[in-house]
């Protein structure tokens, strides 16, 4: 069974890899209630329901921006970053794969033409929502 794949230092968790063929049994959640993006992954036989329901409008304070991309097609290198800079590792994501995004830095190199999804937490600042490190 393929697992999800976590990029961590010193107790900090940066990434979270969700690889194309993770399987699971009926609804699981690769995130702690505590953290600020939850994702998770369902499988559900044919007539399942989800029943109908809304989320309540709530005021939350995050202090960081989170992002989730999907890979719909190509091949792209993820280099994640820890909050100096300093590289804490390094994904090749293929289609079918996704990434949490959930402290430090990242960068991607496109090696084969791609489609990404990208999810994260909004309002959007414009440059003020990024720091960007120049080699």
């Amino acid at each position: 069974m393929t697992s999800p794949r976590r990029i961590e230092k010193d107790g900090k968790l940066y990434a979270l890899i969700l690889p194309r063929g993770l399987s699971v049994e009926g609804a699981r959640f690769f995130t702690s209630q505590e953290s600020p993006f939850q994702v998770g992954v369902m499988e559900r036989p044919s007539g399942y329901v989800v029943q109908p329901h809304r989320h309540p409008q709530v005021s939350l304070q995050i202090s960081s921006v989170s992002e989730f991309l999907c890979i719909e097609r190509g091949r792209v290198k993820a280099v994640i970053y820890d909050d100096v800079w300093g590289v804490v590792g390094e994904e090749l994501l293929t289609a079918g794969d996704a990434i949490l995004l959930l402290a430090g830095g990242h960068s991607f190199e496109v090696l084969e033409s791609c489609r990404m999804v990208e999810v994260k937490q909004g309002p959007f600042l414009g440059d003020k929502s990024k720091v960007y490190r120049f080699f």
